[in-house]
């Protein structure tokens, strides 16, 4: 139903294998893209937004990288996406009442609030920490 960008796909699949590695080292971009598959120009893009919003730290250089700014318990996929994205809600009309002559009296206008808003909600209530534990519990149910 709704679509997230590849931008905010990637960039939780960067941070989720940041947050997956022990120790408090920086991890080259070229190692996360591959361990990702995704491509560095693009990922080198998305990290910079990331950084940024406040997820990552980088250091240039040849002993350069990346490393989480918080711990993945304090980091939300909607910080995230809200890192990667430009702020928009689910449909136009929910910010610009001017973009529909309808929207005074459209009564679908309040569900399509309601979604916008739960949407956000769940995206806030998972962290980086919780999809990690998931996944440890999915490795452990195998």
């Amino acid at each position: 139903m709704v679509r997230l960008s590849t931008r905010s796909r990637y960039g939780l699949r960067a941070l989720l294998y940041l947050s997956s590695l022990d120790g408090d080292g920086l991890v080259p971009l070229s190692q996360i893209a591959a361990a990702e598959q995704i491509p560095a120009p693009f990922l080198e893009r998305i990290l910079g937004r990331l950084r940024e919003g406040g997820l990552v730290t980088a250091r240039r250089g040849v002993a350069g990288g990346y490393r989480l700014a918080r711990a993945p318990g304090e980091i939300t996929v909607a910080d995230v996406v809200s890192a990667v994205e430009d702020p928009r809600p689910l449909l136009d009309c929910l910010e610009r009442p001017d973009v529909c002559g309808r929207t005074a009296t459209c009564r679908a206008r309040r569900a399509w609030s309601r979604l916008d808003v739960a949407i956000a909600g769940a995206l806030a209530g998972v962290t980086l920490g919780d999809l990690l534990v998931e996944d440890a519990d999915e490795d452990v149910s195998r």
